[in-house]
């Protein structure tokens, strides 16, 4: 046991190279055992087969063992080394023929693989230590045989073997060492890097995705499935729609690129969820190549940007309306006080019912009027947010908003259902633009609706916020008029100076609100306004 307990303590722990030893000696010896075995009945050889046919299948039994990986590398190394040894006894003993005492000095140099030292050196005296018992025992008449002299040569060829397989086994040994140690830190550091890459790409925040040549998906990380909202189980193997089908065509072709060996950096494009929920994503595409330089896979890394293209937007639109507040500040005092003085002019003239020029001068009247309508849309633009804001009922302002219009809508036949769940519901700010801003969108609703028509409005209070929804089942707007409605001077009235909604906007924004808009062209549209209660702000 002792002798065992320092066998064992001269392996490594549990490795890939003490593994690969074990495998090559057990191999070697199967196959070897079963060599024998099959030549003894093949040459009819007059040797008792049992002990042969019993190491056959014990290394037969150790393979499996060894394949299962359930017990430990060092004792295998031990079994297997023990294996080795008592098959050269017991096959010298059973054969009775002094040539197989090969048998045990090839075991000897097959154990010589493990490269120890210590190891070699203890079975090389337990070898010829048995090699010696035995021929005493089983063969007599040869140490009779010998003189003095060759007994004195052979104890000097065992003696010079027994040293050169010491000082073997001492290089093999530090040539062992050495190896294993730089193979030990090639491992090491190839397990670090796989690991910190598999770090990285489980913890990273960008969606990092793997495709096959076919499309399919090979690998995705956690933010792929947040961001597109496929699971791993329903994306793994499989062709997802990742595109939404405007862009499919121009998809396609970037992946036709990507195989060929094409990459694409930091590209804006539109691409789609689960749920078919389009956003604006920035993807990396490249393709990946096997030692050959061949294609073999893609990959896609997506960022979702469609906060930082709603903050560009926001900031496109502040810069637009700090342009329109200096335009209408120079407006107001280039043009206003000119148009003072010919309006004056012109109304004397209109008092004059004789006069031949009335039609003009009433048409340049109406001009002068819208003139000073633009500038003092413009001269709202030019105003920020009250400083001295107050709190206010909202629910009053808008009532009040709506008895202006009832009139109107009884002579259009249009009928309102009002919905009020807001009661004394207050708001900080300026209750005169917030009443501008309802106008101008109640307005536009009665616009849209050419006759016998129907308004839904709702005042509606949660939590933080008072929602007001005002839909009407007009004309409706198409989306390229709803994506432009807040832009400057787009309008698609006649007589409209597209600065209406702008303002509408600008003045939701400044009390920390929100304004959405929904609408189907033919059927009708829906305005959304947020604005937040004022123990909120």
């Amino acid at each position: 046991m002792m002798v065992l307990s320092s066998i064992r303590g001269v392996f490594m722990k549990n490795s890939t190279s003490l593994r690969r030893r074990n495998q090559f000696l057990l191999f070697f010896y199967t196959l070897g055992m079963f060599l024998f075995t099959f030549l003894c009945i093949i040459r009819g050889l007059d040797y008792p087969l049992t002990a042969p046919i019993i190491c056959v299948i014990t290394g037969i039994l150790l393979n499996i063992l060894f394949a299962t990986r359930k017990v430990d590398e060092r004792l295998m190394a031990i079994m297997t080394i023990l294996l080795l040894n008592v098959t050269g006894v017991v096959t010298l003993i059973n054969t009775n023929n002094p040539f197989y005492v090969l048998f045990l000095i090839f075991g000897l140099l097959l154990i010589s693989l493990y490269f120890s030292f210590i190891l070699n050196t203890v079975m090389l005296v337990i070898t010829f230590s048995e090699i010696g018992l035995l021929m005493y025992w089983l063969f007599p008449h040869l140490w009779h045989a010998l003189s003095h002299e060759q007994l004195f040569w052979s104890i000097i060829s065992i003696l010079f073997l027994t040293t050169f397989s010491i000082i073997q086994a001492l290089y093999l040994h530090a040539s062992n060492r050495s190896i294993e140690r730089k193979n030990d830190h090639m491992e090491k550091e190839f397990e670090s890097k796989e690991g910190y890459l598999k770090l990285f790409f489980e913890n990273a925040k960008d969606s990092i995705a793997v495709f096959d040549l076919n499309n399919k998906v090979i690998a995705a990380n956690p933010a792929f499935v947040q961001l597109y909202g496929w699971s791993l189980e329903e994306s793994i193997g499989k062709q997802i729609p990742m595109v939404p089908p405007d862009y499919y065509e121009a998809s396609q072709q970037r992946v036709e690129d990507m195989v060929v060996g094409k990459s694409f950096d930091l590209l804006q494009t539109k691409d789609m969820k689960k749920d078919g929920t389009v956003f604006d994503a920035e993807v990396t595409l490249s393709p990946i190549f096997d030692a050959n330089g061949q294609v073999i896979a893609t990959s896609v890394i997506t960022r979702d940007i469609s906060y930082r293209k709603e903050a560009e937007e926001l900031r496109v639109q502040s810069e637009k309306l700090k342009m329109a507040g200096e335009i209408a500040a120079g407006v107001a005092h280039e043009v206003k006080n000119p148009l003072s003085v010919i309006s004056g002019f012109v109304q004397m003239m209109n008092e004059d019912a004789s006069s031949p020029y009335e039609f003009y001068t009433k048409l340049i009247k109406s001009e002068i009027d819208r003139i000073n309508l633009i500038i003092s849309e413009f001269l709202v633009l030019s105003k920020p947010h009250a400083h001295d804001a107050k709190n206010f009922n909202i629910e009053q302002v808008l009532k009040d908003m709506l008895a202006l219009f009832k009139l109107e809508m009884n002579v259009k036949n249009i009928t309102i259902q009002e919905v009020w769940k807001a009661p004394n519901a207050m708001i900080n700010g300026d209750a005169n633009q917030i009443k501008q801003v309802f106008i101008n969108i109640f307005k536009n609703a009665i616009e849209a609706i050419e006759a016998e028509g129907h308004i839904e409005f709702s005042m509606i209070a949660t939590d933080t916020h008072v929602v007001v929804t005002i839909a009407d089942n007009g004309i409706g707007m198409k989306q390229e008029i709803v994506d432009n409605i807040f832009q400057p001077f787009y309008t698609t009235k006649e007589k409209g100076t597209g600065l209406g909604m702008m303002i509408t906007e600008k003045i939701i924004h400044e009390h920390q609100g929100d304004i959405k808009i929904n609408s189907t062209y033919g059927v009708g549209t829906e305005f959304i306004i947020m604005l937040p209660l004022s123990d909120t702000l």
